[in-house]
């Protein structure tokens, strides 16, 4: 039988919420996750001139910062976004025991014959 592969729910369900609701100041976040991303030189000079006014210490914690800003000046549509992902996740779990139980085949019976 071939296996589907659905994408796993996320653990980090509510993180805008839970990113509003810490105390720390925005680059003082903790930080664990990495992601590689290409910036515009644009975007670059900003995260420099925040390293030359003392704001950040790094590139890393000034690009962190400037999503961070993206994130809670857009709060609501994020809130938003994340109750419709899990009524996403949902509808693929029941679509997936659809397909599991349909591609399943009932025991054959006596009575019942095979058409060739």
């Amino acid at each position: 039988m071939k296996k589907w592969i659905f994408k796993k729910p996320r653990k980090n369900r509510r993180a805008a919420q839970r990113l509003l609701a810490q105390k720390n100041d925005l680059n003082k976040e903790t930080r664990k996750n990495v992601v590689s991303v290409r910036i515009s030189d644009d975007v670059m000079s900003i995260i420099d001139d925040l390293i030359t006014s003392g704001h950040v210490n790094s590139r890393s914690e000034g690009a962190s910062y400037l999503i961070m800003l993206g994130v809670k000046s857009h709060y609501s549509f994020f809130n938003e976004l994340s109750k419709e992902v899990v009524v996403i996740e949902e509808q693929r779990k029941k679509i997936k025991y659809l397909i599991e139980s349909a591609l399943i085949f009932p025991e054959k019976s006596p009575n019942s014959r095979l058409i060739e």
